[in-house]
This record gives structure tokens, C-alpha cells and sequence, in this order.
């Protein structure tokens, strides 16, 4: 399959035609307005979408390994089921988005915004212990919802976790302090 360029993404967009399942792997599309673009099953790896809108956005099953998103806005965007082992999302807004069942290995969130955005997913587990963190250090995590999921290999040291939902996480192998957890509503399975 061709990889698309940026001007022919851009022509998709305004003409609010779909990208789904399109090859723009290492693509520069930093500093572009891209609100509501479908982008689900997309191979976006190693892409630079840095400081890009991608409000509303749908990135569904995308494959977003080694992208770098910092300081995009990602508000109410869809990521469920995607790939982003080693992306770099730190300063990013993420609020109201959607990681549920999303990879994250490497992944870093640090300083990112993440108020009311949903993670986890039954049966996932955050692979790489150690060696290769998730860092949430210093994001905004408020009435974030994370379920049923273990956060194996992950960094919340100065997240806010104010009214942040915690159902059925397993912490045990998670980097935080005490005062870290504090403000956050956990909840324990009916085991």
C-alpha cells in the first residue's frame, strides 16, 4: 500500500473522508489542524503529530509505537485498542479521551493532561516490568478512570489523582508514593 503525503491527508480531512487503515508510518504531520479525522487501523508509527489538534479524532486500533504526540491536543479522542508501546505523549491533552485496551509500554505521559480520560481493560496487562516504564509522573490524572488492569511497570510519582477511579488495579508493581494516592477513589472486586 502507498503511503499517503501530508497535503494528500490534509485534502482527506477538509473533505471529511476517512484515513482508516492508511500507511503514514514516520509521516510529519506536526502543527496541523486535524480535528475529527478518522485515523482507526492506521499505521502511524514513529509518526510526528507533536503540537497537532486531533480533537475528536479517531485512532482506534492505530499503531502509534514510537509516535511523538507531545503537546497535541487529543481531547475526547478515541485510542481504544491502540499501540503505544515507546509513543511520547508528555504535555499532551488528553482529556475525556479514550485508552481502554490500549498498550502501553514505554509510554510517556509525563505532565500530560488526563482529566476524565478512561484506561485499563479486563485481562491487559502493562507488559516490560522495569526497564521500560510508563511514566504518568506529574499528570493530571483527576476523575481519570482506570479498570481492571495491572499497572506493571508504571510511574505516577507527582501524579493528581483526585477523584481518579481506580477499579480492580493491581499497583503492585506501579512507582508511587503513598501521597500519590491520595484524593483517589479505589475499589476492590467482589473476590
Amino acid at each position: 500500500m502507498a503511503q499517503l503525503t501530508r497535503s494528500e491527508i490534509l485534502k482527506r480531512w477538509q473533505a471529511s473522508e476517512s484515513c482508516s487503515g492508511e500507511n503514514l508510518a514516520n509521516l510529519d504531520l506536526s502543527n496541523e489542524s486535524l480535528s475529527g479525522i478518522d485515523l482507526s487501523e492506521t499505521d502511524l508509527s514513529g509518526a510526528n503529530l507533536s503540537n497537532s489538534d486531533l480533537t475528536d479524532a479517531n485512532l482506534n486500533d492505530a499503531n502509534l509505537s514510537g509516535a511523538n504526540l507531545s503537546g497535541a491536543m487529543l481531547h475526547r479522542t478515541y485510542l481504544v485498542g491502540s499501540n503505544l508501546t515507546d509513543a511520547n505523549l508528555e504535555a499532551a491533552n488528553l482529556r475525556g479521551a479514550f485508552l481502554s485496551g490500549s498498550l502501553l509500554c514505554s509510554t510517556n505521559f509525563k505532565r500530560a493532561d488526563l482529566r476524565r480520560a478512561t484506561l485499563g481493560c479486563p485481562k491487559c496487562e502493562v507488559p516490560g516490568p522495569f526497564g521500560s516504564l510508563t511514566s504518568f509522573e506529574n499528570a493530571n490524572l483527576e476523575e481519570a478512570i482506570f479498570g481492571e488492569i495491572k499497572l506493571k511497570g508504571t510511574v505516577l510519582l507527582g501524579a493528581n489523582l483526585e477523584n481518579a477511579y481506580l477499579y480492580e488495579v493491581d499497583l503492585s508493581e506501579t512507582v508511587y508514593r503513598a501521597t500519590d494516592l491520595e484524593g483517589a477513589i479505589i475499589k476492590k472486586g467482589r473476590n
